[in-house]
């Protein structure tokens, strides 16, 4: 009788010591799977302070700073180009009227580069290797930027492909155009708002 009550108190702390041990590891896996989810929400919020405050695009106002990585993992952020003439061009690979107009528009861009011109180049939803293989195959210079979510571009208000949105020295749009650029476009209405 003495074996039995003992076995059976044994059995009880044990089962007791098994239930807490269980609750323990159910604690750790809810404070874990919190600190987790915690975890995802600043890294969210960090990667997306950057281009957080962007705005449409709108002639005669200023450019949202953004920031963006080129093919070469080169971050390049739109202040940074403040007092320089800049036109964002937005592209895609298969977008035939991106393609036929990107050989004019290097050429103006190596025309103009010693007079601080910069062409940025920005990709609308593709992988960089995909981007960095067309612009390499095609022999651009010019600095061909990444945009694979669209967050920068939608938040300019891109909407068509291509769309050309020149900024001036003083930070403002100048020039807003959708579809294809010809070269008679380009010597016409952008290089003179280039020289300005």
């Amino acid at each position: 009788m003495i074996a039995s009550k003992t076995t059976s108190r044994e059995a009880r702390k044990q089962q007791q010591a098994a239930a807490r041990r269980k609750a323990q590891a159910q604690s750790i896996a809810i404070i874990g799977g919190l600190i987790a989810i915690i975890g995802v929400v600043l890294a969210l919020s960090f990667s997306a302070t950057p281009n957080a405050s962007i705005g449409p695009a709108k002639i005669g106002q200023p450019i949202a700073d953004f920031t963006l990585t080129d093919i070469n993992g080169v971050a390049h952020k739109m202040s940074d180009y403040k007092g320089r003439p800049v036109l964002i061009n937005a592209w895609a690979t298969w977008c035939p009227p991106c393609r036929a107009e990107m050989p004019d528009l290097h050429a103006f861009y190596l025309q103009h580069q010693a007079e601080g011109f910069e062409l940025l180049a920005i990709n609308s939803g593709e992988s960089q290797p995909e981007v960095a293989s067309f612009i390499k195959q095609m022999g651009f210079t010019f600095p061909a930027l990444v945009d694979p979510s669209k967050a920068v571009l939608n938040g300019l208000g891109v909407s068509g492909l291509p769309t050309s949105i020149l900024v001036g020295r003083d930070g403002t749009v100048k020039y807003i155009h959708v579809g294809g650029l010809s070269p008679e476009m380009i010597a016409t209405q952008l290089a003179p708002l280039v020289a300005q």
